[in-house]
């Protein structure tokens, strides 16, 4: 398999300017080992931690999906899973991770839904058989598209906002 080291690379100076500004008030960790290059977006909420992950799975089993590596995967994750955060962000019916995944479909950039673990909703793309040349365009496009549900749903508003409980 081609080594796509600097065609990564080069997809990620391409879009260093848009993972600043939409995503300011989270933290944001370079995520890189043999497995995975990429991004990660957290808030902390109480005791649990919510956000959001872009990047290549380089080796299957890196997400809870089958991938053909290089893929480029956006997920959003809540952790703990089994949490009270969990519950209430993914199980209840209208819950901010059920709003985003039903935006995505409309908007045809389709999350699906993964309730049991950390990673609750997941999109991803195969980028083995994307030519060299056109490989930071098709995957800067994917992850730029993949944020578009996030705000169409709410879902960033929802998770920027602590829920305030009554008392």
């Amino acid at each position: 398999m081609h080594d796509r080291a600097k065609e990564i690379a080069d997809t990620w100076r391409r879009i260093r300017r848009p993972l600043q500004w939409p995503m300011e008030d989270f933290r944001r960790a370079r995520v890189r080992s043999r497995g995975f290059d990429g991004y990660r977006f957290a808030r902390t909420h109480g005791r649990g931690v919510v956000g959001f992950v872009v990047g290549f799975a380089l080796r299957e089993g890196v997400v809870p999906v089958a991938v053909e590596p290089p893929e480029a995967v956006a997920y959003v994750f809540v952790e703990p899973a089994g949490s009270a955060l969990h519950r209430e962000l993914v199980s209840r019916a209208s819950s901010p991770v059920r709003r985003l995944v039903r935006a995505s479909a409309d908007l045809d950039m389709p999350y699906a839904m993964l309730k049991d673990g950390p990673v609750v909703a997941l999109r991803h793309r195969s980028m083995r058989a994307v030519p060299p040349e056109l490989f930071p365009l098709v995957a800067s496009d994917f992850f730029l598209m993949s944020y578009r549900p996030f705000w169409t749903s709410g879902f960033l508003e929802r998770i920027r906002r602590p829920r305030r409980r009554s008392r």
